[in-house]
């Protein structure tokens, strides 16, 4: 069957097309894992909105900042009992059953699923290059006057807001799973971040790693989708 002219000349643009789809998708994969600099930041609302969730990435597997601890979180509920009285649950580990669960299904959700809690305590602490370097600057030369315009700080202090809220929505998704049937009242969360053992002390079996617990207010529980 010979093809119209409109037909030909959409099979002739949709090499071009690829080529254009493939050039828009590496440039914002590239400013996604560049180091932040003045462009990176002025596409930073674009680069992130094409990036996140599917596409998102980072180099802390390399140096010279590689990964150095582990994230555990750690969720405790207020469950009213029959008598209307709240009830404090024990605390309940919702990270290491995501990491096994991804272990035995390499080809699932789960690994999405468990990033998100991290990422989202990962943001609620989040450290800004630019207000780093300008933090050493002021050190340095014991000066008030080096700051940040209010309107970055204000970012950063909504980014870092963003982020626990995020967390908790994590949170409220998992209630259904490990507090099925129950009462939920409020929940708050515990994140234990556990270093890396170092590299001298691999061949010392009774190596203690070293710990440190963040742990969040109560919230109110809100229903949300479940996790899994």
């Amino acid at each position: 069957m010979e093809l119209g002219k409109w037909q030909k000349r959409l099979l002739a643009c949709f090499p071009v097309l690829l080529v254009a789809l493939m050039l828009w998708h590496f440039s914002m994969i590239l400013l996604h894992v560049l180091p932040f600099n003045p462009l990176t930041n002025k596409w930073r609302d674009i680069v992130d909105g094409y990036t996140n969730p599917i596409f998102s990435q980072n180099w802390h597997l390399f140096a010279p900042n590689p990964v150095s601890h582990t994230n555990t979180i750690y969720i405790q509920a207020k469950v009213k009992d029959a008598s209307g009285r709240l009830v404090e649950s024990d605390w309940v580990d919702i990270t290491t059953p995501l990491i096994t669960a991804n272990w035995e299904h390499r080809f699932s959700p789960i690994n999405r699923i468990m990033r998100f809690g991290v990422g989202a305590f990962t943001q609620a602490f989040h450290q800004d290059d630019v207000i780093n370097l300008f933090e050493e600057k002021k050190q340095k030369r014991n000066k008030e006057d080096l700051k940040l315009p209010k309107e970055d700080l204000e970012l950063l202090d909504e980014y870092r807001k963003q982020g626990v809220h995020l967390l908790y929505r994590y949170g409220f998704s998992n209630v259904p799973k490990y507090f099925a049937g129950q009462d939920v009242d409020s929940i708050r969360l515990r994140v234990l971040i556990r270093a890396s053992k170092p590299f001298s002390e691999r061949h010392n079996p009774n190596y203690q790693h070293e710990r440190q617990y963040v742990e969040f207010d109560w919230q109110r529980y809100e229903p949300v989708v479940p996790s899994i």
